[in-house]
């Protein structure tokens, strides 16, 4: 899937060093609001799991399944997520219908 990545790197402005955050496959990452964590979806699985790693410990905590939530839109670069301010998930659904309306109207 276009936009998933093989891991997350992290780099240490102390030392000018790239370290690795998870090596797991992760699209759109997001800082938590208070930089601990980092959230990402991976989409190269069917179920779109959404997850947060801790960049303390790098422990990965599954959060939820986005496949559970219907069909997702689907952009040029896979299925997108984000954060709100308050670090709850944003991801766009598609639910629309393609309807077709005839307007017969006599302009003034």
């Amino acid at each position: 899937m276009p936009g998933a990545y093989e891991k997350l790197l992290l780099y240490d402005l102390t030392t000018k060093k790239w370290q690795d955050l998870i090596k797991l496959p992760s699209s759109y990452p997001n800082w938590s609001k208070d930089s601990k964590g980092v959230y990402f979806c991976n989409t190269t699985e069917r179920n779109l799991p959404f997850y947060r790693v801790r960049v303390s410990d790098r422990k990965v905590e599954h959060l939820v399944d986005l496949a559970d939530y219907g069909r997702l839109a689907i952009g040029r670069f896979g299925w997108w997520t984000g954060l709100a301010p308050d670090d709850s998930l944003l991801a766009i659904r598609d639910i629309s219908l393609e309807e077709i309306y005839a307007l017969d109207w006599d302009a003034p």
